[in-house]
């Protein structure tokens, strides 16, 4: 059993190497219907924080950056997409990932 915001925090130093330095605000929570039917996704905003070193590639994350809105990767996911939108452009959240 954790929180909400300890598992934040774990989440983002096992995948990212990354500290917050301000309150996380939670934007939308998703259900993930592909993934299970319990599974579901906290959306957080986070507008401090560190990377307290660059996160090498593993068996769940092959590659990590950090990338202006305007230059997302090839091969960004239509779920994350979504989200950006949702967050970054006002288009109404989706209870769904």
């Amino acid at each position: 059993g954790e929180t909400l915001a300890e598992a934040l925090a774990r989440e983002l130093a096992e995948e990212g190497n990354i500290a917050m330095a301000a309150t996380p605000v939670l934007k939308s929570m998703h259900f993930n219907r592909r993934a299970s039917r319990r599974d579901h996704v906290g959306f957080y905003l986070i507008e401090n924080f560190s990377q307290t070193a660059p996160k090498r590639p593993d068996h769940e994350i092959a590659e990590a950056g950090f990338f202006p809105l305007d230059r997302l990767p090839e091969g960004t996911t239509p779920a994350t997409l979504r989200r950006i939108a949702e967050v970054f452009r006002g288009v109404p959240a989706s209870p769904y990932w």
